[in-house]
């Protein structure tokens, strides 16, 4: 009978065929992964050649009541296995499923294959990627790079669209304030945010409170600052601003919309870029349904990405 040998806290290791350290840099590959609030809400479990993510059984939570942060972050540490698994030279075979609510995602290691260049560089690029949540410098980003952040995020069922005219900058600048609004005079959801302690250490309130800006819309407590529509709007024209998006809106297309977020955001890393994403207001459907109207794209909106270069200090 083989024995569960617990290596780290979310890492467990049976009859692995991985050698340690292969299993070091597939656990380090996935701990680096951007997950709403730091939550980290998976258990890596590595079998002789695959390696299988599981969402964490979690009570639901005010702040994700449909467990979308959840599977979007564990869609991103996905990612992040996968460019590990190709950057060891191995092919990589993902298979996604859930199961009573709980996505998993099993990645078989198939045979010796040269990781891309592409591959390499966004493997690179896992460590290097931070969360950037001030205010970006007024240097903007350029034609070229946009189009390739796009290409990053592609993928089955899921694309991008950037914010782009100041018409639907103001259409959007709107919808995020309501969203904002709406959070702020919600007590259940305040409360459990002022409850609510990061891995970290930290509390979210905190948190919440020293943002600024665009930010401030996609962390909202009663100590947030919340810049008005009209700043809101003059924010988003300024800043580049992708909506990432799935055709359809299954625990599956959330996975998704988190490998193509990490994409995007490896993309922008190698490239020299800064970036944060925001989903609390897309939590309303109303936000997601009138996003997608006003912006006329099919996709259903999971994400907001934040890109550009860091202002000097």
């Amino acid at each position: 009978m083989a024995v569960a040998q617990v290596v780290q806290e979310d890492v467990q290791v049976r009859e692995t065929g991985w050698s340690p350290a292969e299993i070091a840099e597939l656990r380090e590959a996935v701990s680096r992964a951007p997950s709403i609030h730091n939550s980290r809400p998976w258990t890596l479990t590595l079998h002789r050649r695959t390696a299988v993510l599981r969402e964490n059984p979690e009570p639901w939570m005010n702040h994700d009541p449909e467990g979308r942060d959840r599977r979007i972050s564990c869609g991103a540490a996905l990612m992040n296995l996968v460019l590990a698994v190709r950057s060891l030279g191995w092919g990589a075979q993902v298979e996604v499923g859930d199961s009573s609510g709980l996505v998993s995602a099993a990645v078989n290691a198939r045979g010796a294959a040269e990781p891309s260049p592409r591959e390499l560089a966004w493997a690179w690029a896992v460590a290097q990627r931070r969360s950037h949540r001030a205010p970006f410098s007024r240097r903007p980003v350029s034609e070229l790079l946009r189009e390739k952040i796009t290409d990053a995020a592609t993928g089955v069922r899921c694309g991008s669209r950037w914010v782009g005219s100041d018409v639907e900058a103001v259409e959007v600048a709107r919808m995020l304030g309501r969203a904002a609004s709406a959070f702020h005079a919600d007590p259940d959801y305040t409360r459990e945010l002022a409850a609510h302690v990061k891995p970290d250490g930290r509390r979210l309130q905190r948190e919440s409170g020293d943002l600024r800006g665009l930010a401030a819309v996609g962390l909202t407590a009663l100590t947030t600052h919340l810049p008005d529509e009209h700043h809101l709007a003059q924010l988003l024209r300024d800043e580049s601003v992708l909506l990432v998006g799935t055709r359809g809106d299954r625990p599956a297309d959330h996975v998704r919309a988190g490998q193509a977020v990490e994409r995007a955001w490896l993309e922008a890393t190698r490239a020299g870029l800064s970036v944060s994403m925001m989903t609390q207001p897309l939590h309303l459907p109303e936000v997601r349904t009138g996003l997608a109207e006003r912006l006329g794209t099919s996709l259903i909106p999971q994400v907001i990405m934040r890109f550009g270069y860091p202002a000097e200090s």
